[in-house]
């Protein structure tokens, strides 16, 4: 038996900590027999980049390290050296580098010893107990499981992928397996709701309680549901007993009764604390001393802003601020939060500016919002390097921007955003050739889903975004200067296509429907649209270009507030059209040549008194055009024919 020690310095941003690996092998050096990495907290020791053969002489026992042995549990003790390990170093792949320096194993032996030493094939058993321990009617929808998965640590040694999308392959596997069930869709968050199914009612009862049953549990209890009933009551007098606790989440029930977190409200080992619902105004600077917090939700409470202590929490990966119509501005020291990876907050329409540094904050993925500053630290250059960025994102205050290389600097194509909004100031730019080239540099990723443009004052649009392959969906909402519509009929997945306050637009024509006149290929312009909404198009005069076989899929066509609109001929080629909205076009003299799509459902036209005249019944000239549609309504009044009664019944 022979031992070999190896160290040297691991880097997690400007951090470094010096990490050492004793691995005891066989007298053949073929297979290791055990192995200890030993992390010592101390910056001012330093060790050389590169493995070395020779022992280390400090005693890191007596030094504050740490040594860690065979079993992932204790990978995660509550002890705030331990967490800034397993959170920094992802143990396994340090492991897995020191034996394939010292052995001849190959990839798949090596990982398959790493699996079997911290025992991660136990996983799937680990998420259904501690998922079995929620209460019988605790819903949740996938990301608000996953983000409690991540917060207790349990993908902490996950490497080369984003945990939570290792997490997400967990969710489904205990979806298929019944662990976890659907319990209905929430209309409000658009998203498909959970429960978690156990059969152990013992682990059950034992980590949810009513307020009257509190003084009842254990003090060795970790994870705690709290259902909460007097009004006014006080259950932290006895919470703050309960020093083991990881999980601590407040359920709503007639009203929450909480109204405030008491001064000096600690708990050593808290990884999870879900305030949601409750009535607090505030938190206590002492939340801040909650060094292992890595969840924080106070969604849907009254509370106006957070202490600067939060800065401390520099394990807190979520922070959760939904629907808090108080808060109005983020502490100084977010920055600080170097481990956030989720900020669920609506920033553009809650704060009035950014915290200093978000640059700072690298492992963001949810970051809803963006208000572009002036100064240093504050400029759209601090989402650089934010790459890890996903889900939506709205960028506000462009008109900020002051130069070209400062909009290039953020490189969104980077980001792997599913929406991205863009938004300026109303009247507040005089450069439109600046804002133009600005837009330009903004292009996204090829992922994108969902874009919104917002008061954008150039006179032309980028030519990226006639080539977003993933687009589902385009909104253009309120442009003072362009004169013509970009191209977007080759979007081949475009479903929605939504043009406010589009004030200099005269015509539509072929350029609308193909780039530069003729679409790459051939085929259908806009071949999976579904949904053409265009409202506000005061100087639009004509609508031209459109070829049989374009919009093969339109099932909803909208024009509004064009008065100067004279006709649109072509409504009669699109023959899947289900819903069809002409309202206050008032130089709109007539409809289609021939009868509108047999497959239309509704129809409504409103505020075009030329066009009304021709639909009334039975004189009117394009009655006929119409009479076949289920559904009519002009100026608000129902004119559907009503079928007699022995047709009906012939029917």
């Amino acid at each position: 038996m022979k031992s070999n020690y190896y160290y040297f310095d691991a880097f997690h941003g400007k951090m470094k900590l010096p990490i050492t690996i004793r691995m005891e092998t066989s007298e053949n050096g073929s297979m290791p027999k055990s192995w200890t990495h030993h992390v010592k907290i101390d910056n001012s020791s330093t060790f050389k980049s590169g493995f070395k053969s020779k022992p280390p002489k400090d005693d890191y026992s007596s030094t504050g390290g740490l040594c860690y042995g065979s079993r992932p549990s204790s990978l995660l003790m509550q002890n705030p050296q331990t967490m800034k390990i397993t959170r920094i170093f992802r143990g396994v792949y340090l492991l897995f580098i020191a034996i394939r320096a010292s052995t001849t194993l190959g990839f798949y032996e090596g990982e398959k010893i790493i699996s079997q030493h911290l025992k991660l094939e136990e996983l799937s058993e680990r998420l259904r107990c501690f998922c079995s321990r929620w209460p019988p009617n605790f819903e949740f929808d996938k990301d608000k499981c996953i983000q409690l998965w991540v917060a207790q640590g349990f993908f902490d040694f996950e490497f080369g992928r984003r945990i939570e999308v290792v997490a997400n392959e967990y969710f489904k596997d205990m979806v298929n397996k019944d662990f976890i069930v659907q319990s209905g869709f929430d209309i409000a968050k658009e998203r498909m709701m959970y429960k978690a199914v156990s059969s152990d009612s013992l682990l059950r009862s034992s980590s949810w309680v009513q307020e009257d049953e509190l003084t009842s549990i254990t003090n060795e209890v970790q994870h705690l549901f709290l259902i909460t009933q007097k009004k006014g009551g006080d259950c932290f007098k006895t919470v703050v007993k309960l020093r083991q606790l990881r999980t601590l989440i407040l359920s709503n029930h007639n009203g929450n009764s909480i109204k405030y977190i008491p001064y000096g409200f600690k708990l050593p080992h808290l990884r999870i604390l879900d305030l949601r619902g409750t009535r607090i105004f505030s938190l206590p600077e002492s939340i801040g001393d909650i060094l292992s917090l890595r969840y924080l939700d106070v969604s849907g409470t009254r509370i106006l802003c957070l202490p600067e202590t939060i800065g401390n929490l520099r394990y807190l990966q979520i922070l959760k601020l939904q629907r808090c119509c108080n808060f109005y501005e983020l502490p100084k020291c977010t920055n600080k939060l170097i481990n956030l990876r989720h900020l669920d907050l609506d920033i553009v329409c809650q704060l009035t500016s950014m915290p200093v540094g978000m640059g700072n904050l690298t492992s963001l993925q949810t970051l809803k919002g963006f208000i572009v500053g002036k100064d240093e630290g504050y400029r759209v250059g601090e989402l650089k390097h934010l790459n890890d960025l996903n889900g939506s994102l709205w960028i506000s205050r462009l008109d900020l921007i002051s130069s070209v290389e400062e909009a290039r600097e953020v490189e969104m194509y980077k980001k792997r955003l599913a929406k991205l909004d863009l938004t300026w100031e109303q009247n507040t730019v005089n450069n439109f050739d600046l804002v133009e080239d600005i837009l330009e540099c903004l292009e996204p990723h090829l992922s994108l889903k969902e874009l919104t443009v917002s008061y954008y004052c150039g006179s032309r649009f980028p030519t990226w975004m006639s080539c977003l392959p993933n687009i589902l969906s385009i909104t253009l909402r309120v442009s003072t200067n362009c004169s013509y519509l970009p191209s977007l009929g080759g979007l081949q997945s475009l479903k929605s296509l939504k043009i406010y306050e589009m004030h200099e637009v005269r015509w539509i024509d072929h350029h609308f429907c193909r780039y530069w006149g003729s679409q790459t290929g051939g085929g259908a312009a806009f071949p999976k649209l579904e949904k053409l909404t265009m409202v506000g198009m005061p100087k639009l005069e004509s609508w031209t270009g459109v070829e049989d076989g374009d919009f093969p899929c339109l099932l909803e066509l909208t024009a509004s507030t064009c008065p100067k609109l004279v006709e649109i001929p072509m409504i009669s080629s699109f023959t899947t059209l289900n819903t069809l909205s002409i309202l206050m076009c008032r130089e709109l003299q007539s409809l289609s040549k021939g009868k509108l799509p047999s497959k239309l459902q509704h129809f409504e036209i409103s505020n075009c008194p030329l066009v009304t005249k021709r639909c009334l019944k039975p004189q009117g000239e394009d009655w006929f055009k119409i009479k076949h549609i289920p559904s009519i309504y002009i100026d608000g009044y129902d004119v559907t024919p009503k079928p007699k009664y022995g047709s009906r019944l012939l029917s």
